[in-house]
């Protein structure tokens, strides 16, 4: 080989080189996206059923409260009524 053919081999060598750590570069980049897109997948997860448990208690303490509400209103009409009747 010529002087000029071993360089150009010399130059493709390192150009594949290049070519082939930018890969790897690229490689390595997608793969911690990939790991960090699951990890805020997971957190995500955890979070909705958290949130999803606290919509569940605190409908069941709406629940409740609505019940003994309905029950002190009921209390206080009676009262009023008998205050009436008291009264007349």
């Amino acid at each position: 080989m010529t002087g000029q053919g071993i360089d150009s081999k010399k130059r493709i060598d390192t150009a594949q080189l290049r070519l082939a750590e930018a890969i790897g570069r690229l490689e390595s980049a997608i793969d911690r996206q990939s790991n960090s897109s699951t990890v805020l997948e997971s957190e995500i997860s955890v979070e909705l059923n958290r949130l999803k448990n606290e919509n569940i208690k605190l409908k069941e303490l709406f629940g409740e409260t609505s019940s003994r509400l309905d029950v002190t209103i009921e209390n206080l009409k009676d009262q009023m009524v008998l205050k009436t009747k008291g009264q007349a």
